[in-house]
Protein backbone atom coordinates (compact mmCIF):
# COMPACT_ATOMS: atom_id res chain seq x y z
CA UNK A 1 0.00 0.00 0.00
CA UNK A 2 1.42 3.30 -0.76
CA UNK A 3 2.39 5.74 2.13
CA UNK A 4 1.20 9.17 1.47
CA UNK A 5 3.03 10.34 4.47
CA UNK A 6 6.48 8.97 2.55
CA UNK A 7 8.47 10.94 0.10
CA UNK A 8 10.47 9.93 -2.97
CA UNK A 9 13.87 10.75 -3.94
CA UNK A 10 13.58 12.77 -7.36
CA UNK A 11 16.70 13.73 -9.09
CA UNK A 12 17.18 17.48 -11.19
CA UNK A 13 17.62 16.55 -14.99
CA UNK A 14 16.98 20.23 -15.92
CA UNK A 15 17.22 23.61 -14.49
CA UNK A 16 16.39 27.29 -15.78
CA UNK A 17 16.72 30.39 -14.72
CA UNK A 18 12.99 31.79 -15.12
CA UNK A 19 13.99 35.43 -12.81
CA UNK A 20 16.38 37.00 -10.62
CA UNK A 21 14.71 35.06 -7.47
CA UNK A 22 12.77 32.05 -9.87
CA UNK A 23 13.91 28.64 -11.41
CA UNK A 24 12.36 26.22 -13.14
CA UNK A 25 13.27 22.38 -12.20
CA UNK A 26 12.30 19.22 -14.19
CA UNK A 27 12.63 16.04 -12.05
CA UNK A 28 12.54 12.63 -12.56
CA UNK A 29 12.45 9.73 -9.49
CA UNK A 30 14.88 7.84 -9.13
CA UNK A 31 12.45 4.61 -8.26
CA UNK A 32 11.26 4.21 -12.14
CA UNK A 33 8.32 1.92 -10.49
CA UNK A 34 6.65 4.80 -8.56
CA UNK A 35 7.65 7.52 -11.20
CA UNK A 36 5.40 5.28 -13.71
CA UNK A 37 2.94 4.97 -11.26
CA UNK A 38 2.59 9.02 -10.19
CA UNK A 39 -0.22 10.57 -12.21
CA UNK A 40 -1.66 14.24 -11.53
CA UNK A 41 -3.88 16.46 -12.96
CA UNK A 42 -3.14 20.44 -13.54
CA UNK A 43 -4.26 22.39 -10.91
CA UNK A 44 -2.60 19.88 -7.83
CA UNK A 45 0.57 20.20 -6.11
CA UNK A 46 3.57 18.44 -4.37
CA UNK A 47 5.22 18.66 -1.07
CA UNK A 48 8.61 19.24 -2.13
CA UNK A 49 11.44 19.13 0.26
CA UNK A 50 14.97 18.87 1.35
CA UNK A 51 16.11 16.60 5.11
CA UNK A 52 16.91 19.19 7.22
CA UNK A 53 15.68 21.83 5.87
CA UNK A 54 11.47 21.32 6.10
CA UNK A 55 8.89 21.00 2.94
CA UNK A 56 6.54 22.94 1.40
CA UNK A 57 3.51 23.04 -1.08
CA UNK A 58 4.93 23.61 -4.75
CA UNK A 59 1.99 23.67 -7.40
CA UNK A 60 3.43 20.90 -10.62
CA UNK A 61 3.56 22.85 -13.41
CA UNK A 62 3.85 20.63 -16.45
CA UNK A 63 1.84 19.05 -18.80
CA UNK A 64 -0.01 16.42 -16.71
CA UNK A 65 0.04 13.78 -19.73
CA UNK A 66 3.78 13.56 -18.99
CA UNK A 67 3.36 12.91 -15.52
CA UNK A 68 4.71 9.53 -15.52
CA UNK A 69 7.59 10.65 -17.58
CA UNK A 70 8.45 13.40 -15.34
CA UNK A 71 7.33 16.88 -13.75
CA UNK A 72 8.17 20.40 -13.35
CA UNK A 73 8.24 23.11 -10.63
CA UNK A 74 8.84 26.63 -10.69
CA UNK A 75 10.17 27.70 -7.37
CA UNK A 76 10.71 31.37 -6.12
CA UNK A 77 13.10 32.31 -3.14
CA UNK A 78 11.16 33.78 -0.46
CA UNK A 79 12.42 31.63 3.03
CA UNK A 80 14.95 28.81 4.46
CA UNK A 81 13.96 26.25 1.81
CA UNK A 82 13.17 27.79 -1.03
CA UNK A 83 16.64 29.91 -0.59
CA UNK A 84 18.11 26.15 -0.77
CA UNK A 85 16.08 24.90 -3.40
CA UNK A 86 17.07 27.66 -5.88
CA UNK A 87 20.56 26.84 -5.39
CA UNK A 88 20.09 23.27 -6.34
CA UNK A 89 21.85 22.03 -9.87
CA UNK A 90 21.29 18.90 -12.51
CA UNK A 91 22.08 15.75 -10.86
CA UNK A 92 21.06 17.51 -7.67
CA UNK A 93 18.27 15.08 -4.88
CA UNK A 94 14.98 16.66 -3.60
CA UNK A 95 11.72 14.64 -2.22
CA UNK A 96 8.92 14.76 -3.17
CA UNK A 97 5.30 13.17 -2.09
CA UNK A 98 2.12 13.83 -3.72
CA UNK A 99 -0.13 14.79 -5.90
CA UNK A 100 -2.53 16.02 -3.73
CA UNK A 101 -5.44 18.35 -3.97
CA UNK A 102 -8.34 19.03 -6.33
CA UNK A 103 -7.10 20.33 -10.11
CA UNK A 104 -8.69 22.30 -12.52
CA UNK A 105 -11.46 20.49 -14.70
CA UNK A 106 -10.69 18.44 -17.69
CA UNK A 107 -11.55 20.78 -20.39
CA UNK A 108 -13.93 17.99 -22.01
CA UNK A 109 -16.71 18.59 -18.83
CA UNK A 110 -16.69 22.36 -19.21
CA UNK A 111 -19.75 23.67 -20.81
CA UNK A 112 -17.93 26.22 -22.68
CA UNK A 113 -16.26 25.37 -25.63
CA UNK A 114 -13.50 27.87 -25.15
CA UNK A 115 -10.77 29.11 -22.33
CA UNK A 116 -9.52 32.19 -21.25
CA UNK A 117 -6.98 31.88 -18.56
CA UNK A 118 -5.81 34.97 -16.50
CA UNK A 119 -2.77 34.81 -14.03
CA UNK A 120 -1.19 37.33 -12.06
CA UNK A 121 2.40 37.34 -10.62
CA UNK A 122 3.51 33.97 -9.73
CA UNK A 123 -0.41 33.06 -10.05
CA UNK A 124 0.86 31.81 -13.65
CA UNK A 125 2.57 29.32 -12.29
CA UNK A 126 -0.12 26.59 -11.90
CA UNK A 127 -1.49 27.96 -14.69
CA UNK A 128 1.10 26.89 -16.77
CA UNK A 129 0.22 23.40 -16.72
CA UNK A 130 -3.40 24.11 -17.89
CA UNK A 131 -1.98 25.72 -21.07
CA UNK A 132 0.59 23.27 -21.81
CA UNK A 133 -2.29 21.02 -22.14
CA UNK A 134 -4.63 23.28 -23.52
CA UNK A 135 -2.71 24.01 -26.69
CA UNK A 136 -2.45 20.95 -27.63
CA UNK A 137 -6.23 20.94 -28.02
CA UNK A 138 -7.03 24.07 -29.82
CA UNK A 139 -8.74 23.81 -32.77
CA UNK A 140 -10.87 25.89 -35.06
CA UNK A 141 -13.54 24.94 -32.76
CA UNK A 142 -12.29 25.94 -29.47
CA UNK A 143 -9.75 28.60 -28.39
CA UNK A 144 -7.58 29.56 -25.98
CA UNK A 145 -6.60 32.96 -24.75
CA UNK A 146 -4.43 33.92 -22.40
CA UNK A 147 -4.12 36.94 -19.98
CA UNK A 148 -0.65 37.26 -18.14
CA UNK A 149 -0.01 40.68 -15.45
CA UNK A 150 3.53 40.72 -14.32
CA UNK A 151 5.76 43.32 -12.82
CA UNK A 152 8.29 43.57 -15.11
CA UNK A 153 10.01 42.18 -18.06
CA UNK A 154 12.58 40.84 -15.76
CA UNK A 155 10.12 39.13 -13.61
CA UNK A 156 8.16 37.22 -16.43
CA UNK A 157 7.88 33.77 -16.54
CA UNK A 158 7.93 30.87 -19.23
CA UNK A 159 9.14 32.76 -22.28
CA UNK A 160 10.69 30.49 -23.89
CA UNK A 161 7.06 28.62 -23.90
CA UNK A 162 5.10 31.93 -25.86
CA UNK A 163 6.46 31.09 -29.27
CA UNK A 164 5.14 27.76 -28.95
CA UNK A 165 1.95 28.46 -27.27
CA UNK A 166 0.93 30.82 -29.98
CA UNK A 167 2.35 29.20 -33.03
CA UNK A 168 -0.21 26.27 -31.83
CA UNK A 169 -3.04 29.02 -31.74
CA UNK A 170 -2.96 30.63 -28.27
CA UNK A 171 -4.06 34.07 -28.23
CA UNK A 172 -1.07 35.34 -25.04
CA UNK A 173 -1.39 39.09 -23.54
CA UNK A 174 1.28 40.07 -21.06
CA UNK A 175 0.56 43.23 -19.01
CA UNK A 176 3.26 44.94 -17.16
CA UNK A 177 2.68 47.11 -13.60
CA UNK A 178 5.37 48.56 -13.25
CA UNK A 179 7.35 48.88 -16.36
CA UNK A 180 6.02 50.30 -19.73
CA UNK A 181 7.30 47.60 -22.79
CA UNK A 182 9.75 48.78 -24.85
CA UNK A 183 8.13 46.63 -27.96
CA UNK A 184 4.50 45.74 -28.69
CA UNK A 185 5.47 42.67 -28.42
CA UNK A 186 7.52 39.81 -26.34
CA UNK A 187 8.73 36.74 -27.96
CA UNK A 188 5.39 37.44 -30.27
CA UNK A 189 2.94 38.03 -27.46
CA UNK A 190 1.16 41.19 -27.54
CA UNK A 191 2.03 43.76 -24.59
CA UNK A 192 1.31 46.57 -22.85
CA UNK A 193 1.61 48.74 -19.38
CA UNK A 194 -0.53 48.07 -16.88
CA UNK A 195 -3.30 46.05 -14.20
CA UNK A 196 -4.29 43.02 -15.16
CA UNK A 197 -7.53 44.67 -15.28
CA UNK A 198 -6.77 46.97 -18.14
CA UNK A 199 -6.28 43.82 -20.42
CA UNK A 200 -10.36 43.27 -20.65
CA UNK A 201 -10.48 46.95 -22.07
CA UNK A 202 -8.00 46.68 -24.31
CA UNK A 203 -8.53 42.86 -25.44
CA UNK A 204 -11.88 41.31 -27.20
CA UNK A 205 -12.47 38.52 -24.65
CA UNK A 206 -13.70 35.43 -26.44
CA UNK A 207 -17.42 34.59 -25.94
CA UNK A 208 -18.24 30.73 -24.93
CA UNK A 209 -15.64 30.36 -22.66
CA UNK A 210 -14.71 29.19 -19.25
CA UNK A 211 -12.47 31.03 -17.16
CA UNK A 212 -9.32 29.63 -15.03
CA UNK A 213 -7.88 32.51 -12.85
CA UNK A 214 -4.71 32.59 -10.11
CA UNK A 215 -2.90 35.23 -8.49
CA UNK A 216 -2.57 37.22 -5.55
CA UNK A 217 -5.97 37.91 -3.49
CA UNK A 218 -6.50 41.29 -4.26
CA UNK A 219 -6.52 40.66 -8.24
CA UNK A 220 -9.12 37.85 -7.76
CA UNK A 221 -11.92 41.00 -6.71
CA UNK A 222 -11.06 43.00 -9.95
CA UNK A 223 -11.11 40.46 -12.18
CA UNK A 224 -14.16 38.61 -11.22
CA UNK A 225 -16.00 41.94 -11.35
CA UNK A 226 -14.56 42.56 -15.32
CA UNK A 227 -15.78 38.61 -15.73
CA UNK A 228 -19.09 39.65 -15.11
CA UNK A 229 -19.25 42.79 -17.24
CA UNK A 230 -18.16 40.29 -19.87
CA UNK A 231 -21.19 38.03 -19.48
CA UNK A 232 -19.41 35.27 -17.93
CA UNK A 233 -21.44 33.09 -15.01
CA UNK A 234 -20.63 31.98 -11.53
CA UNK A 235 -20.36 28.29 -13.01
CA UNK A 236 -17.96 29.18 -15.29
CA UNK A 237 -15.55 30.85 -13.22
CA UNK A 238 -12.90 28.56 -11.39
CA UNK A 239 -10.15 30.27 -9.22
CA UNK A 240 -6.69 28.32 -7.57
CA UNK A 241 -6.37 29.54 -4.02
CA UNK A 242 -3.36 27.49 -3.98
CA UNK A 243 -1.25 30.15 -1.61
CA UNK A 244 -3.87 28.87 1.29
CA UNK A 245 -1.91 24.96 0.69
CA UNK A 246 -0.15 23.96 3.68
CA UNK A 247 0.24 20.69 4.70
CA UNK A 248 -1.46 18.47 1.53
CA UNK A 249 -3.71 16.32 4.04
CA UNK A 250 -5.98 19.47 5.80
CA UNK A 251 -4.58 18.21 9.40
CA UNK A 252 -2.56 21.10 10.13
CA UNK A 253 -6.24 23.52 9.79
CA UNK A 254 -4.03 26.46 7.70
CA UNK A 255 -5.87 25.92 5.43
CA UNK A 256 -9.65 26.17 6.88
CA UNK A 257 -12.10 28.26 5.03
CA UNK A 258 -15.28 27.99 6.78
CA UNK A 259 -16.09 24.63 5.74
CA UNK A 260 -13.68 23.74 2.92
CA UNK A 261 -9.74 22.27 3.50
CA UNK A 262 -7.95 23.93 0.50
CA UNK A 263 -5.11 21.24 0.51
CA UNK A 264 -8.43 18.62 0.50
CA UNK A 265 -11.37 20.23 -1.02
CA UNK A 266 -9.25 22.30 -3.85
CA UNK A 267 -7.22 24.13 -4.45
CA UNK A 268 -8.94 24.55 -7.36
CA UNK A 269 -12.69 25.39 -6.76
CA UNK A 270 -15.53 27.08 -8.77
CA UNK A 271 -16.58 30.80 -8.19
CA UNK A 272 -20.57 29.73 -7.73
CA UNK A 273 -19.66 26.96 -4.88
CA UNK A 274 -17.28 29.33 -2.91
CA UNK A 275 -18.11 32.74 -3.37
CA UNK A 276 -20.59 33.32 -0.18
CA UNK A 277 -17.62 31.90 2.23
CA UNK A 278 -16.73 35.04 4.47
CA UNK A 279 -12.79 35.73 4.34
CA UNK A 280 -12.36 33.52 1.56
CA UNK A 281 -9.89 35.50 -1.18
CA UNK A 282 -7.95 37.61 1.79
CA UNK A 283 -4.67 36.11 2.57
Amino acid sequence: MKNPYLPQEAKIVEVLKEAPNVKWFKLKFVNKKFGRSFHFWHGQFAMVGLPGFDESPFDICSNPHNSTDYLEFTIRKVGRLTTKLVTLTKGDSLWVRGPYGKGWPSFHKLKKKNLLVVGGGCGFVPLRSVIEDGVEQISPTRQMQIFYGCRNSEELLFENRYRDWINKGAQLNVIFDKEQPKTPTVYGARCGYGLITKLFDQVKVIKNASAFLCGPPAMFKFVLEKLKKQGFADEDIYLSLERRMDCGFGICQHCACGKIYVCQDGPVFNYAAIKNIPYIFEY
